[in-house]
């Protein structure tokens, strides 16, 4: 960011990249998700702090490039579907009914199958968040909760900014609008909140497996620890191990 605020990013540079992408937002954006994963939380939380949450910075699509879950998933309904109101969630971490987020995600029908993915691949050019506002506001609250004197006051805070957001606050209409969750809480029950919102606030962004992990999460609740390695890996490395198990 130094570098940026040297030398300003060029009005040619940014007429040459992809519409719909936050330079500096997605920077410290991205900075503050990766600072969380490795348990850098000061770095982290300065790194949310810096971004602009009234922005949006997404991947766009066209009729010649698709959005590729909607392609994939939502536009044949016979790949991948939601089997429940859960999201994925277990026992007491599974979604309030009231929550406006599942609707937001996870549409209803007539027809079978009853629940469909929506959110951001209900059409063929809906663009793709490279971060949620929501997102950023729970790293605080990750961050906060897991430093060296963890502050749990603060982390509450910002966990309540996410439970409580309605839609219309919320640059891409996501918004779980329900009462502020009251403490006091110990901070393994303030990060089992966490991670319950975080699975709810970013449902289908491909973070969850990392915070199954980070979290501690039971095999139980997951099928695999890490990803099999891909075919091309595969076919062109002899000496590529064993996919990892299930």
């Amino acid at each position: 960011m130094q570098a940026i605020s040297a030398n300003p990013i060029s009005a040619t540079f940014l007429s040459n990249i992809p519409a719909g992408v936050d330079i500096v937002n997605t920077l410290n954006g991205l900075k503050a998700r990766y600072s969380l994963y490795v348990g850098k939380f000061p770095e982290a939380l300065a790194a949310a702090n810096a971004v602009d949450l009234t922005k949006k910075s997404t991947f766009n699509f066209d009729l010649q490039n698709l959005n590729p879950i909607f392609e994939t998933i939502t536009s044949t309904n016979n790949v991948a579907a939601p089997l429940d109101s859960t999201m994925g969630l277990f026992g007491s971490l599974k979604p309030d009914l009231a929550d406006k987020r599942f609707p937001f995600y996870i549409s209803t029908n007539a027809s079978a199958p009853i629940l469909r993915v929506n959110g951001f691949a209900s059409a063929t050019t809906t663009p793709l968040p490279i971060y949620l506002p929501g997102e950023m506001t729970l790293i605080k609250a990750e961050a906060y909760a897991r430093q060296t004197a963890p502050d749990l006051a603060n982390a509450l805070v910002e966990l309540n900014k996410v439970v409580t957001k309605k839609a219309v606050n919320d640059p891409f209409g996501v918004g779980a609008d329900l009462p502020a969750l009251v403490g006091p809480f110990t901070q393994a029950q303030l990060l089992d909140q966490i991670y319950k919102h975080r699975s709810i606030e970013l449902y289908n962004s491909g973070l969850r497996l990392e915070d199954t992990r980070r979290f501690g999460k039971p095999n139980s609740e997951k099928k695999r620890n890490f990803y099999p390695y891909p075919f091309r890996e595969r076919d062109n490395n002899p000496n590529t191990p064993p996919d990892p198990t299930y």
